[in-house]
């Protein structure tokens, strides 16, 4: 099953600021069905943000292990304000995406994220994050980018 799902998008996410934003993508994610404790998703992605959260050209990418999903979930959101932010340096994140995998699931998210930010390198592929506007369609083109 892939990690990327048309039910683990959100074009018009609107977020106080990065833990309300990954509040709101955890429920997304278990309203998916991939998990059972937004809660917990939460805490362990703020966790892990302590440690520095992967950001470039506005394009932020959270990610953990974490017992509050059941199976390994790409999140996918655009943010419609300017208050998410994971690097000072680095701005306003327009995009997000957040990698999570069960706790079992060893370092697969570090597998998932590499292949994330070297996609991120085309841009072709970033232009493609920031105006379609169909969740299938970005899924074909995320899963696409995965197996090529």
């Amino acid at each position: 099953m892939s990690v990327f799902s048309t039910n683990l998008i959100n074009f018009s996410l609107d977020a106080s600021d990065k833990e309300d934003a990954i509040s709101k993508m955890a429920a997304m994610v278990v309203g998916a069905g991939r998990g059972s404790d937004a809660a917990q998703i939460t805490k362990d992605v703020l966790a892990r943000d302590e440690m520095g959260t992967p950001q470039v050209d506005g394009v932020a990418i959270p990610h953990a292990r974490t017992s509050g999903v059941s199976q390994s979930s790409v999140a996918v959101a655009r943010c419609i304000n300017k208050n998410v932010i994971f690097d000072a340096e680095e701005g306003p994140a327009e995009v997000l995406f957040m990698i999570l995998v069960p706790d079992e699931a060893g370092d697969e998210h570090i597998t998932i994220l590499s292949s994330l930010a070297r996609r991120l390198m085309d841009e072709d592929f970033t232009k493609a994050l920031r105006v379609t506007n169909d969740p299938a369609e970005l899924v074909g083109l995320l899963e696409n980018q995965e197996n090529g």
